[in-house]
């Protein structure tokens, strides 16, 4: 983690510590410009790398969370996925699982949903546009790593997390990218 976030609170950042993304969003400055530099290599390629996701502050995080969680189980799942929060037991009921708010890293700005825009509309990362060698996966998968990102769930591609920490990647050196 970035010494900068060290004495904050997830999902409370204090906006100096965030950097504006394109084509909206913010993150983390030092994963703002690791972003923006993804977004310039996958360019080359003839992608367009966006996002669904970015930093998300508390009360987003709770918002989400609460949308998709209810206090009670989901009698139409075989599965429950299930969080604490407030001292209760909280179950999935619809979309994807989300952290429990004050958890997520998108909570420190360092976490990202990746997604592709194709002909004007975003779709999912694994896609892949006619006119590319690759698809935005397979181009996250040989580009991100070297350039501070991580995937903590293989469930979720899409989600990235920079875990450079202070440490610039070397491939932004040696380019003078920074």
């Amino acid at each position: 983690m970035p010494a900068d976030l060290r004495s904050c609170q997830n999902g409370k950042l204090p906006p100096a510590l965030l950097r504006k993304i394109s084509p909206s969003g913010r993150l983390h400055h030092l994963a703002a410009h690791s972003w923006s530099v993804l977004q310039d290599l996958a360019a080359e390629e003839g992608l367009e790398l966006v996002h669904v996701g970015d930093y998300r502050p508390y009360a987003q995080q709770l918002s989400l969370f609460e949308s998709r969680m209810k206090p009670f189980p989901d009698a139409k799942r075989n599965t429950q996925v299930v969080r604490t929060f407030n001292g209760k037991k909280w179950y999935l009921h619809t979309g994807a699982p989300v952290a429990t708010p004050g958890t997520s890293n998108h909570g420190w700005g360092l976490a990202i949903d990746a997604a592709i825009k194709v002909n004007g509309k975003v779709v999912s990362i694994s896609n892949k546009p006619r006119k590319c060698k690759r698809s935005g996966l397979k181009f996250l998968l040989a580009e991100a790593q070297s350039l501070g990102w991580s995937w903590e769930l293989q469930s979720e591609p899409w989600h990235i997390r920079y875990v450079a920490g202070n440490r610039t990647p070397e491939c932004l050196i040696k380019e003078k990218k920074i």
